[in-house]
């Protein structure tokens, strides 16, 4: 597993722990050089500190971790140079500009790529392949992308519910059980609409897969998977979402491919047949 995945997903860590935890999260490249006395000033924790969360990663010590930051880490220069935040500049040629995106987009994918959990998509796939009822839970801009995924899956023969409006999603949350499964995408977990329909679909035992980024979210304890976004750029402070847009709209169309390769020949059949009786229908 992803080595800063599985420091995010760590349980049972002390106040301190967790201090140091959320900052090698946030600043994994600055934790590559450092020694353990400057980590430990960094993080305002004890070097001891530093240790015992090594021990609970099931590491030898600090080389092995950076070992194994720096491999979870995006490492051509281009990634590098790169400003997710504001990637174009004033002076940039409208060339320029698609170059920079065209950086950001194979960057985003790498390290989407290198956050997933093979395992974890396994039990995914399983998981929407034999649910009655998949429902997705998204805010703002993500809704387009839900929408897409239900597109996608309507031409497979599935149907996806999409709740929009907030009392449409809480009312959704509220007919749910065991039988659904909810998709929640929600890179921070701030969407107060989302909340609630997350809590209603914890209290009907709903399986709940969210998709989020490597930062805290408050949703993440109600979730049963989850699958990690790039979490490249700022939150707030950015031109737009570049990064975030293209992380998940991959990770969608995975859960598509995945769920559509559970019965391939049977979708290519379906999809191809239903298309025939569209086109049949022309004058």
């Amino acid at each position: 597993m992803n080595i800063l995945i599985k420091i995010r997903e760590l349980a049972n860590l002390t106040n301190s722990e967790k201090e140091l935890a959320d900052y090698i999260l946030a600043n994994p490249r600055k934790t590559l050089q450092f020694k353990p006395k400057e980590l430990a000033t960094a993080a305002f924790v004890s070097t001891a500190t530093i240790y015992r969360l090594i021990n609970k990663l099931g590491l030898n010590g600090v080389g092995e971790l950076k070992i194994e930051i720096a491999s979870s880490l995006r490492e051509t220069t281009e990634e590098k140079e790169i400003n997710y935040d504001y990637p174009i500049l004033e002076s940039d040629t409208p060339y320029q500009i698609m170059t920079n995106l065209n950086q950001i987009y194979k960057g985003t994918l790498d390290e989407t790529l290198s956050n997933a959990d093979p395992e974890e998509l396994v039990r995914i796939g399983e998981k929407l392949i034999n649910a009655k009822i998949i429902d997705v839970y998204a805010a703002s801009a993500n809704l387009f992308f839900a929408q897409n995924f239900r597109f996608q899956m309507q031409e497979i023969g599935i149907l996806v519910n999409v709740p929009e409006e907030d009392y449409i999603q809480r009312l959704s949350a509220a007919n749910s059980d065991k039988n659904h499964v909810a998709i929640v995408i929600s890179y921070g977990g701030r969407s107060e609409t989302l909340q609630k329909a997350v809590k209603i679909l914890s209290e009907n035992n709903t399986p709940i897969i969210l998709i989020t980024s490597m930062q805290e979210n408050a949703l993440a304890e109600f979730a049963a998977h989850k699958i990690y976004m790039a979490s490249a750029e700022n939150h707030y402070n950015k031109v737009s979402s570049f990064s975030t847009r293209q992380s998940l709209l991959s990770i969608l169309d995975t859960i598509y491919s995945i769920i559509f390769n559970y019965n391939y020949d049977k979708n290519i059949h379906y999809k191809t047949n239903n298309y025939q009786k569209m086109n049949n229908d022309l004058i």
